[in-house]
């Protein structure tokens, strides 16, 4: 189903609730039009995307007593290889709680206003440097690197199963804040290696019937997010704004077609209304640089930089009004008429 991009405003993921109502209210007053499954990090260590992506072997993984991630208990790497490779990719109550609620919500028509619905999910290349084995991340092996992209894409696949049920285009966006890290040692998962499955991966979702989205915050992630071919890509715009719109590779993938959510709402709290302005003409002069303004913002999206889950509840409202203000504009200049 078409999907057009022109301004519309959606969440990154997380939001700073613990209550699931208030999550599923939230997203229905400041996402309607492209809302999303909500990922509450303050609810539960579990809600974290990481927890998300690894949930299916918390019982055989256990934080790492130096560093960041996760590292297999001694003696379960087999079993942990057993679960990735005949995963359901299932999101369960205990560790996706809005996931559940989103579905239930949809069916109950809280969103008809929405245009398309959007789920998520952390990255193969970024989990698969989040979980160890002696010492080592699981990026450093390419069959242990296999078995978490094929988790992965069953992850996304569950999800589209069940989003597309509401009858609108479903965009699933990738998480991979990681992808821009070099090959840490000999041996192992090459740049090539790791973009050919992150390719897969999102190709997977295609196939399913659905828009495959690529987020990443990293510095200086065009190239490889190009290289990835995803419909949608989604980075930092409050930091990346001029040098994405300096770089090939961005201004051709938007050239063929591709869509961009712009991440140029800062995940801070204290914005107000002046902002959206200045944003916006910011916004404007680098994309009035790099060609022609009209066309970058009908395949413009705009969302927050990154997750609002750690921040004070107050900033959910204030980040969306900023966002809604700024599509406002957005969608002046692309031709499409106001929500």
């Amino acid at each position: 189903m078409p999907f057009v991009a022109a301004g519309s405003v959606t969440g990154i993921g997380s939001l700073p609730f613990t209550s699931i109502t208030s999550a599923i209210r939230s997203v229905a007053e400041f996402s309607p039009e492209v809302p999303f499954w909500p990922q509450l990090p303050q609810l539960s260590e579990r809600e974290s995307i990481v927890g998300q992506g690894l949930g299916v072997v918390e019982e055989l993984i256990e934080p790492r007593n130096e560093g960041y991630g996760y590292q297999v208990k001694e003696g379960r790497l087999n079993s942990v290889l057993e679960i990735l490779h005949r995963s359901s990719g299932e999101l369960t109550p205990a560790n996706a709680a809005g996931f559940g609620a989103f579905e239930e919500a949809l069916s109950a028509g809280l969103f008809s206003s929405a245009v398309a619905v959007k789920g998520q999910i952390e990255g193969p290349i970024t989990l698969s440097a989040y979980l160890f084995h002696k010492g080592r991340p699981f990026l450093s092996d390419p069959a242990l690197f296999a078995a978490v992209a094929f988790h992965v894409s069953q992850i996304i696949a569950w999800q589209i199963d069940r989003l597309k049920t509401a009858g609108l285009p479903v965009l699933l966006f990738v998480d991979e804040p990681a992808l821009c890290l070099d090959a840490p040692v000999a041996n192992a998962v090459s740049e090539e290696q790791r973009l050919n499955a992150l390719a897969a991966t999102l190709e997977d979702a295609r196939v399913r019937g659905a828009y495959s989205g690529l987020h990443c915050c990293a510095a200086r992630p065009f190239e490889r997010m190009c290289r990835a071919k995803p419909d949608i890509i989604s980075f930092d715009a409050h930091e990346g704004l001029d040098l994405f719109f300096a770089d090939w590779h961005a201004l051709d993938f938007v050239n063929q077609g591709g869509a961009v959510a712009y991440g140029i709402v800062p995940t801070r709290p204290g914005l107000n209304a002046v902002d959206s302005a200045t944003i916006f003409i910011r916004w404007l002069k680098a994309a009035s640089r790099a060609g022609d303004p009209q066309r970058f913002a009908q395949r413009a999206m705009i969302t927050a930089t990154c997750g609002l889950g750690l921040l004070d509840t107050s900033a959910v409202a204030e980040s969306f009004s900023v966002a809604h203000s700024i599509s406002k504009l957005i969608r002046s200049l692309a031709g499409s008429p106001e929500e």
